[in-house]
């Protein structure tokens, strides 16, 4: 692309950039309140289904948690740098993560897609079976296996593995969540907590996690996708639906990322997009290139 081109683009882009302090503390406390309306309902309609719907669910508003940590990590989810560095005991201490970790982590990753390095899609490839695997052994890797549990023993597998590693770490998660415990037993909600928190959290997120980034960056023309549906929306993608457009232009919000994407589509650009469920299963089984 020329030059002159890019700066154009990225001029216009611009007026996206800015951070809204309001917008950010509605959107979390929307998440919260999902998570309580969806967990009451499901309370009291009392059935099997009922909770494992409100599990699904809720195990999706904790990816929309992880994608607020993720829009922190890049300093857009507040204006104030300072709010975006302490915001992680509200979002992210919950679903086990640490902001600073997590940045260091993912800005790399960011690093490696614009460099374009060869082997910057490796931590995807390693979760897969073989490309002469049958199209049943991939359903198997990638769908049921993480359903069955999978995904969720290696998530707890590596929070206790971090935490060993860095006891600082370890020590601050362990104390947030023993108070989180406590005051859910003395509430006497602590049934609740563990089958509409603690469940998801451990189970269906990490699930919704891996195919969140498979569907972000598996088998992409041009580094990732976006994503769009009431599907995503729900379960795999939260918050961040315009993948592709948030690596090309980080300092974008998430929630103002959905208008720039209408106006790189409105100058001619063309990007990657995924749409619902069969465009998801059949990314998710696509063998390797």
């Amino acid at each position: 692309m020329p030059h002159q081109t890019i700066e154009r683009i990225d001029g216009g882009l611009h007026q996206f950039t800015r951070a809204d302090d309001r917008l950010a503390v509605v959107i979390i406390a929307a998440d919260y309140a999902a998570v309580f309306a969806i967990a009451v309902v499901a309370i009291a309609a009392h059935h099997p289904v009922a909770t494992l719907a409100a599990v699904a669910c809720i195990a999706g508003r904790q990816v929309a948690l992880l994608n607020l940590v993720h829009a922190a990590a890049h300093h857009t989810l507040f204006s104030r740098r300072r709010l975006n560095d302490r915001i992680d005991p509200l979002i992210g201490y919950p679903i086990l993560t640490l902001l600073r970790p997590y940045r260091l982590f993912h800005l790399l990753h960011h690093r490696d897609i614009a460099r374009k390095s060869p082997d910057r899609f490796d931590y995807l490839h390693a979760q897969l079976p073989d490309a002469a695997a049958s199209m049943p052994a991939r359903v198997w890797h990638v769908i049921v296996k993480p359903l069955l549990g999978w995904a969720g023993f290696e998530f707890v597998r590596n929070a206790i593995r971090g935490a060993v590693k860095n006891p600082g770490t370890g020590l601050t998660l362990a104390a947030y969540w023993f108070v989180l415990i406590a005051i859910f037993w003395r509430l006497g909600w602590i049934g609740y907590f563990v089958t509409y928190w603690v469940l998801p959290l451990v189970w269906l997120y990490p699930a919704f996690f891996f195919w969140a980034e498979m569907t972000d960056h598996y088998h992409v023309r041009d580094e990732a996708r976006n994503q769009c549906g009431v599907f995503y929306c729900l379960f795999i993608k939260g918050h961040e639906m315009y993948h592709a457009v948030h690596h090309r232009y980080p300092r974008v919000p998430f929630y103002r990322v959905s208008a720039a994407a209408r106006y790189l589509r409105s100058i001619g650009e063309h990007i990657e997009e995924s749409r619902g469920v069969i465009d998801f299963v059949r990314i998710l089984c696509r063998p390797p290139s």
